[in-house]
């Protein structure tokens, strides 16, 4: 699954996505298989690159062997990443799949402040941005079936006020 972050915060570097979406580039998968099997590994990934407006190339970011912020878009998407880790670790088969362009995650508490800046910069336009969250598909915390961690992050956000600054 190809995904490209959307929003972040903070908006100019970020350190956490806020609002990603899953894309087709497959010149992306392509770079990321054969880097894989260049240094042999197996397992979990993220690999993240950047497109350097400069020349249009993507360049290598980082590669994170660990779970990551918006890992549950890619069950909506279809790869179902919790799941083929479980089955790998148990000896279950693992399904083959590809991820679904258009799926979109968010993470409310941290979307709205970095929306919110970019909207009173005029980044970013406030019909956009309300059809965007209308629209999306998956949201990191909250949800009907089981309110409480979403109930608890809303408690967190005068301390991540103070801490992170908003």
């Amino acid at each position: 699954m190809v995904a490209r972050r959307r929003r972040q915060h903070p908006l100019e570097f970020g350190r956490a996505s806020t609002y990603v979406e899953s894309v087709d580039i497959p010149i992306l998968e392509e770079f990321s298989e054969r880097f894989l099997r260049a240094i042999d590994y197996y397992g979990l990934v993220e690999i993240e690159y950047k497109l350097d407006p400069r020349d249009s190339q993507y360049k290598l970011l980082d590669v994170n062997a660990r779970t990551w912020g918006y890992h549950s878009l890619g069950a909506q998407a279809g790869v179902d990443f919790s799941y083929m880790l479980y089955a790998d670790q148990v000896g279950l088969p693992v399904p083959v799949s590809r991820g679904r362009a258009g799926v979109t995650w968010v993470r409310t508490t941290t979307d709205i402040p970095a929306a919110m800046t970019a909207i009173l910069r005029g980044d970013t336009d406030w019909k956009d941005y309300l059809r965007s969250i209308i629209d999306c598909d998956v949201e990191a915390v909250f949800s009907p079936r089981d309110p409480l961690p979403g109930l608890a992050e809303i408690a967190l956000i005068p301390y991540l006020a103070v801490k992170r600054g908003f």
